[in-house]
Parts: C-alpha cells; sequence; structure tokens
C-alpha cells in the first residue's frame, strides 16, 4: 500500500486530520433528513431485536460490566457506560440482519458494503456521556458513514478478512469527533482501534454462529475503548498502515489517498438503503419476488416441482449462492442469508418478518422440500437492466408443466435519490408496535426529526429507554 504523506505524516495522522476537519454545519438540510431517517431505521431494529436471545445476552454482559450510568439502551429503562451501551445497543441493532446497508462497486460491479448503521450505537453513546448537541451526533454518524464506505471499498470482500474490521477505525473516529480529541489523540485512537479490529471472514460464511450478530458491536466497544485510552495519554503504532508488520494488507485495493481525501457534506450516507425483511441485502428483491409469486399462486405453491431463482452475476452473488452454510442453513444467522430459505419461506408464507425464523422453520420438513427444488441461477442480463442493484427473476413450473414467472428490480427500500420518509416511518412503526404503543412510538420519531436542533441527547435517550408492555 502506498502511504499517503503530509509533511511527514502517516496515514493514520492524515486520516485523523481529515476527520476533525469536517464541518458539521456544513451538512445540507437533505442530508441531515437522510441521517435522522437512518437514524430512526436503526433505533426500530434495536427495539424489534433486543428481546433476541443474543441481544439479552450482550445486554446482561454490559450491565454487568458496570460502569457510569450515562448512556440509554434501547429498549431498556438501564443505562450503563459508553463502551457497555455500544455493546448491547449494538447486538440488538444488528441481530435481526434489519439495518441498512450500503451498495460499493468494485471493478464497475456491485459489491457488499456493509450496515454502516451497526456504528451508530457509538455516536448515540458517545454523544450522551459527553453531552454534545444533537447536529455534532448527527454530523459523526455523517462523517462515520462515509468513512466506513471508504474502509469497505478498499477491502476484498471476498478475503480473509470480515467487513466489520473498518469499524476498527470508524468507531474511533466517531467517538474522537465526539469527544473533542486532539488530532494526535485522534491519531492514536485509530492506531489503537485498528490494531483490535481485525475479524476473520468465517464469522459470516459456512456454519453462522452468533458472532456475526456481535462482531461489529465488539470492534465498536474496542474503538471506544481506544478512543478513551487515547484521551489519556496513550500511544499507538502510527506507522500501522505502513510498517511491514502493521495492517496495511487489510485494505489493498488503492492507497491511502483515497481514505484520507476530504469529506464531503453529501457523501455516502445518501447512498445508504433501508432492508424491508430481516435478512441479507442480496435477498431483499428475491423475498419480494417470492412474496409476489405466493401472492399470485397461493395454495398452488406446495405443488411447485421446479423453482429457478435468477439473480444478477456479480461475484458478491456467486460467493453467497456457493456458501454452503447457506444452501442447507444450521442456525438462525445462516438462515437469514440463505437464499433457499428465505425464498422457500416466504413462498409457503405469503410473508416474511421475524416470525418465518420462530421454531428453526428452516429445519421444517414443509420448507427443506420446497428448498430442495429451488435453483440458483445468474443472469448477466439483469447486470445492465438493474445496474447497482441485487434484482431477482423467480421462475416457477406447477404439476401441470406451465410456467410462472415474476421478477422485482430493486426491493422495498431501496434508495435511488434519498430514503422516501414514509417509508422509513412505516417499517417503524410496524417493526416496533410489537413492543411499544403509538404515543411512545411517536415520541421516539418526534425526536429524532427535530434532533438537530437538540442541545442534548436527553429527550432522545429518554425515549429510547422504554421498555414497554412486552418486554
Amino acid at each position: 500500500m502506498t502511504a499517503r504523506e503530509s509533511k511527514g505524516a502517516s496515514g493514520i495522522e492524515a486520516l485523523a486530520k481529515t476527520v476533525l476537519a469536517f464541518d458539521a454545519d456544513a451538512i445540507p438540510a437533505s442530508v441531515l433528513t437522510q441521517a435522522k431517517l437512518l437514524l430512526l431505521d436503526t433505533i426500530g431494529c434495536g427495539f424489534a431485536g433486543v428481546r433476541e436471545e443474543v441481544a439479552q445476552a450482550a445486554c446482561a454482559v454490559a450491565l454487568n460490566m458496570g460502569g457510569p450510568l450515562e448512556c440509554a439502551l434501547i429498549g431498556r429503562k438501564a443505562k450503563t457506560g459508553m463502551t457497555n451501551a455500544v455493546l448491547a445497543n449494538g447486538a440488538a441493532i444488528r441481530v435481526l440482519d434489519l439495518n441498512d446497508y450500503l451498495i460499493n462497486e468494485s471493478g464497475g460491479q456491485p459489491e457488499a458494503g456493509g450496515h454502516p448503521s451497526d456504528n451508530i450505537p457509538v455516536a448515540l453513546a458517545v454523544g450522551a456521556a459527553r453531552r454534545r448537541t444533537g447536529r455534532d451526533i448527527l454530523g459523526a454518524i455523517v462523517a462515520g458513514y462515509e468513512i466506513y464506505a471508504r474502509l469497505q471499498r478498499l477491502m476484498d470482500r471476498s478475503g480473509q478478512w470480515d467487513g466489520v474490521t473498518a469499524s476498527g477505525l470508524v468507531a474511533p473516529a466517531i467517538a474522537g469527533r465526539l469527544m473533542n480529541l486532539t488530532e494526535e489523540q485522534l491519531a492514536h485512537a485509530l492506531a489503537l482501534g485498528l490494531a483490535r479490529a481485525p475479524t476473520p471472514a468465517v464469522v459470516r460464511s459456512g456454519d453462522i454462529s452468533a458472532a456475526k450478530s456481535l462482531s461489529n458491536a465488539l470492534v465498536a466497544q474496542s474503538g471506544v475503548q481506544a478512543a478513551l485510552l487515547a484521551e489519556q495519554g496513550i500511544t499507538g503504532p502510527l506507522a500501522i498502515f505502513e510498517d511491514a508488520r502493521g495492517l496495511g494488507s487489510l485494505f489493498h485495493n488503492a492507497d491511502l489517498a483515497t481514505l484520507t481525501a476530504h469529506l464531503p457534506p453529501d457523501g455516502a450516507i445518501m447512498r445508504c438503503h433501508v432492508k424491508t425483511y430481516p435478512c441479507i441485502n442480496t435477498g431483499q428483491a428475491a423475498v419480494a419476488a417470492a412474496l409476489k409469486l405466493h401472492a399470485k399462486l397461493k395454495d398452488e405453491i406446495p405443488n411447485l416441482i421446479r423453482i429457478e431463482v435468477v439473480m444478477a452475476d456479480y461475484p458478491v452473488i456467486q460467493r453467497q449462492q456457493e456458501d454452503p452454510g447457506r444452501i442447507e442453513p444450521a442456525s438462525r444467522e445462516a438462515a437469514d442469508h440463505s437464499f433457499p430459505f428465505i425464498v422457500a419461506v416466504a413462498l409457503t408464507d405469503g410473508a416474511f418478518g421475524v416470525a418465518q425464523y420462530e421454531n428453526e422453520r428452516w429445519r421444517d420438513p414443509a420448507i427443506t422440500q420446497l428448498m430442495g427444488r429451488i435453483q440458483m441461477r445468474r443472469d448477466a442480463a439483469w447486470n445492465a437492466r438493474a445496474p447497482g442493484a441485487y434484482p431477482c427473476t423467480i421462475r416457477a413450473v406447477d404439476g401441470q408443466g406451465q410456467e410462472h414467472r415474476v421478477e422485482v428490480r430493486t426491493p422495498p427500500g431501496f434508495s435511488h435519490s434519498g430514503l422516501d420518509a414514509g417509508a422509513v416511518l412505516e417499517k417503524f412503526h410496524a417493526t416496533v408496535a410489537p413492543v411499544l404503543d403509538s404515543d411512545a412510538r411517536k415520541r421516539i420519531v418526534d425526536a429524532v426529526m427535530e434532533f438537530e436542533h437538540s442541545s442534548s441527547s436527553t429527550r432522545l435517550d429518554a425515549a429510547i429507554a422504554h421498555e414497554g408492555t412486552s418486554n
């Protein structure tokens, strides 16, 4: 990797300078609206996931570790310290695979860009602890999204290391801005954060474990800890990019100038999409297509003798279609990344939500039999017809030999030029309704949508610290 040199500065020092130079006051109103919608969607995902086993376990650990009672936990009255709040909220937001996603580009083709909202818990926790304004917190989120997107593009997403590794830099960058660290302190925070961040890709492949839901939260928690240590004068390896024994090889696709360039006020955050269904982002259109086919055939679904699921011909799709752990999922984490499962259960039920995973439906004979009739295909024609997206065609043949065909170019929640506020609000209310009544949901919506005018996060913290009647 080529180091970016500026007056002898290392790449880490140049990145620290870039992060602190970002001007939150220059963020356009449209970008602030996008950031607020993504914040609302993220909080909704947290409420939806807070009762899941992995989220419950992470919260129990976070509360047992103690710390100052300064940061709110989504869906809980208890408070905890910064790093522990990042762990608990990060797990709740991620566990259902329902939070936002970014589609990057590699070699002119769409590539997985990860879930930048995974680091929103950092902004909420540090912003609350340091009494920062709503606009400060939103600014840190916008900057964090851009850094996250750049790092994802620099990584080999088909390689040894998982994309959450990037959060080893994103989390201390967000935290450092909100802690008012100096450039020198932030550089050491970034170095310390990255030194703890490398996460193997096995967390998201094969027989997927609960580590998938926790991996970013753990990296982000370490990143906030790194910022706290740097604030106390602890140093990190500033040559972590350039030294032959460092971690420059993690980000091998370009030189550091790509990472440390000026952060625009309207960058990657405007290219994010929200999920409608709790499953992998590349499968959103497949679920939408399966639901269309169910509406067309209804009770005839069990009689289908062959089902072809045709997706765009991209490397990321090929990797995911051919991953053995996703073909025959053995866990909840693998099931929500399994194209055959999500298509089969959506075809069968005519619905797709958290309920479709209950009672280990991926082991249900009726579902597994239908999965056995599914053939995964790729068609390069989709690449040109729906560029920059993950479209899907389903072709099914019934017992009389008649073919039925449906297609979805872009799924609900896909953003062409900014998110649809109505769609985000609709998802939030539908997702959180099982946990909170309408008044509690309205308090959250109002607090988020007026956040840039808030002198602190106190109002929002109070709104999200609501356990609801179902918890």
